[in-house]
């Protein structure tokens, strides 16, 4: 963010609405293609398991497509 983008915030009061997407952009700059979401999904489900808490059955089911796509994606691409 530019020094005149973050006056220009200021001066407009707007900078609860630049503070989600710069944030966004940054963690997109150093964790690319959806890294911090796997890290979260990896980390709850190893969590839950720890503390012996069933997922829920929405997150279970997002969970396992996630985990389906990432196999199938590598088995198309032979890693």
């Amino acid at each position: 963010m530019t020094d005149i983008e973050k006056m220009l915030a200021k001066a407009n009061n707007v900078e609860d609405k630049v503070y989600p997407p710069e944030v966004n952009k940054r963690l997109v700059s150093n964790h690319p293609c959806g890294d911090e979401n796997a890290l979260l999904r990896k980390e709850i489900a190893r969590l839950a398991q720890a503390v012996n808490v069933p997922l829920s059955a929405e997150f279970e089911a997002y969970y396992n497509e996630a985990e389906g796509i990432k196999a199938s994606v590598k088995e198309e691409l032979g890693i």
